[in-house]
């Protein structure tokens, strides 16, 4: 990361630095720094040796081109596709001798007409000759219902109250969650809609530098294939919903979650409650390390490995964690109470996953292990006054 204190020292001669957390932009970087807006890009572009480096973005503040920005949509697609979910759930209660109730619960929602955006008049060819767009020949970004998921869950939960002073109850979720959404702000790693043409492979010739084998040419005319370039190329005439390539588990997708509470009430008012929570870890993608994938021929490379493996197809770590708390009521006078109480979170001073190992060549930590944790053991002290 460029170093802040280096662009706030970048200023005419003899004059003062440019003061801490400044918000640099196009119309005051005079007065902040004595040069003109083109002279601070020159002298900031070489105080970190990276010409071009620096540019005025659109809004007049200092940016640069590693992310180059995204226009708006050209066109609105298919508005009359107005977004909806259909959903539906159904549920058996059952009492089970005093106090004890035994439910389960299914949930189905059906997310349709999803809104994002997407390259809309890329060529099909593109996948296998490079970035090419049907008319009018140029890129246009559509806006519209590219995009669908669903949910199922299965929910049984078990409550017991054993006496006044006890409450337990423990409940355990079964979950699938699927979208092919990769992000409202981000295009799909394919972006064709649509029938595919007949298109032919030029194939390539052996490279006796690299040691590449020579790769014969080939068409979909008779049936699907993967090009030289590794992209599968579907058969001439079938419809191809390119999105559906990132077709896989949800991102806040949980598979397996369980769950046990439960409150006692002891003698002298106090009260001890705690909340186990047991869950499959969170999905995660694959990154692709071998080389560039562009799955469409749009240009723009994508960095999951959508090729050997679906969309957040791997599992994190198991997340376990146990909250613990303790509460004493003092009565002060008829009106006045105190409650005192102490929280702890993470009793187990669990490490549970916050990031993970995606590159299957990673190292020292190897992929699908974990390279940043949740916070561990903490606890706390408050005070409550009622009156």
């Amino acid at each position: 990361m460029i170093g802040v204190d280096r662009l706030n020292n970048v200023v005419a001669a003899g004059h003062a630095p440019i003061p801490a957390n400044s918000v640099i932009t196009i119309n005051n970087i005079q007065s902040l720094s004595g040069f003109t807006p083109d002279q601070y890009l020159a002298q900031a572009n070489t105080a970190i040796g990276f010409p071009g480096y620096f540019t005025w973005g659109s809004t007049g503040l200092l940016t640069n081109h590693i992310i180059p920005p995204a226009g708006a949509p050209s066109i609105l697609q298919n508005l009359n596709d107005t977004p909806n979910t259909m959903a539906f759930s159904v549920g058996v209660q059952r009492e089970i001798g005093k106090d004890m109730v035994l439910e389960a619960d299914y949930h189905h929602r059906e997310m349709r007409n999803i809104l994002g955006t997407r390259i809309i008049n890329l060529a099909f060819k593109a996948r296998v000759t490079g970035r090419a767009f049907d008319a009018p020949g140029t890129q246009v970004t559509g806006f519209g219902p590219y995009y669908k998921g669903y949910y199922d869950a299965l929910v049984i939960a078990f409550n017991k109250r054993l006496s006044n002073r006890f409450t337990f109850g423990a409940n355990y979720t079964f979950a699938n969650e699927t979208d092919n959404s990769i992000g409202v702000n981000s295009r799909p790693s394919d972006n064709f809609i649509g029938t595919a043409p007949l298109v032919t492979d030029p194939g390539r010739a052996a490279n006796p530098t690299t040691g590449a084998p020579a790769c014969p040419s080939q068409n979909n005319q008779n049936g699907s294939f993967t090009a030289c370039n590794g992209n599968f190329v579907a058969r001439a005439g079938t419809f191809v919903n390119g999105p559906d390539l990132d077709k896989g588990p949800s991102d806040l997708s949980v598979s397996h979650i369980f769950q046990v509470n439960g409150l006692v009430n002891l003698p002298w008012h106090i009260e001890l409650s705690g909340i186990f929570r047991a869950q499959s870890g969170f999905h995660f993608s694959r990154q692709f390390v071998n080389g560039f994938l562009d799955p469409d021929g749009d240009g723009n490379t994508n960095g999951i490995d959508t090729r050997n493996a679906v969309r957040n197809g791997f599992t994190a770590p198991a997340f376990v964690n146990l909250d613990m708390r303790f509460a004493k009521r003092f009565k002060i006078g008829e009106r006045l109470k105190l409650d005192v109480f102490y929280e702890m979170f993470n009793m187990f001073n669990a490490k549970n996953p916050a990031a993970i190992q995606t590159n299957p060549n990673g190292t020292p930590i190897t992929f699908g292990n974990a390279q940043q944790v949740l916070p561990g053991r903490e606890g706390q002290i408050g005070l409550r006054f009622e009156f």
